[in-house]
């Protein structure tokens, strides 16, 4: 067996093993964790060249670079750790790049406090491209989050998030961003 089938045969493991546990975890007795439906919207910015400071020259400092799109479902135990698979579609307005991010979630609750909680969040995954002039390639963020308890099962949630996104042929071989997001999760 090559290399390359035996991480697809693992990957294709971990999915079903992950998929089976939430759809036990949904029908047992006591409950010590949720399931949950997550999307949310986010936007990375970069410092504009062309503004100055002190002159009305009718630019903003920051401009948009790039969207996030994301959509996943998952679990929280007990209150403190959630784990979530997630896919979503990405626009690099600069390189004018679609890609598609796959990817696990894990979220650890610091603080919470009936349904509010304030989170660190950490992705892991692949990205797929829609450009052939580059190759596929490994993704990875690192953030802080919160959600919002606000009475209902929509719970609105805000995130700050530093995206590294590693694709051959790429300049530099990556794409490194901070993206502010807001996005609500179903529980």
């Amino acid at each position: 067996m090559t290399n390359s089938i035996k991480i697809n045969h693992v990957k294709k493991s971990v999915l079903i093993y992950f998929f089976l546990f939430i759809q036990i975890s949904s029908f047992a007795q006591q409950k010590n964790g949720v399931a949950f439906f997550t999307t949310d919207f986010n936007l990375t910015f970069k410092v504009n060249e062309d503004f100055e400071f002190g002159r009305n020259n009718n630019q903003n400092f920051f401009i948009p670079t790039e969207i996030l799109l994301r959509v996943g479902f998952g679990y929280e135990f007990k209150k403190k750790l959630a784990l979530s698979f997630n896919t979503g579609f990405d626009h690099h307005f600069d390189y004018s790049i679609g890609t598609i991010p796959t990817y696990i979630a894990f979220q650890y609750n610091i603080w919470s406090r009936d349904e509010d909680a304030f989170f660190i969040r950490f992705n892991a995954g692949r990205l797929w491209r829609f450009a052939d002039r580059f190759s596929d390639g490994d993704y990875r963020a690192y953030g802080i989050g919160w959600r919002i308890d606000n009475g209902n099962k929509w719970k609105p949630i805000i995130k700050l998030m530093y995206h590294q996104k590693k694709v051959k042929n790429f300049e530099n071989g990556q794409i490194n961003n901070v993206s502010l997001g807001v996005g609500f999760s179903l529980y």
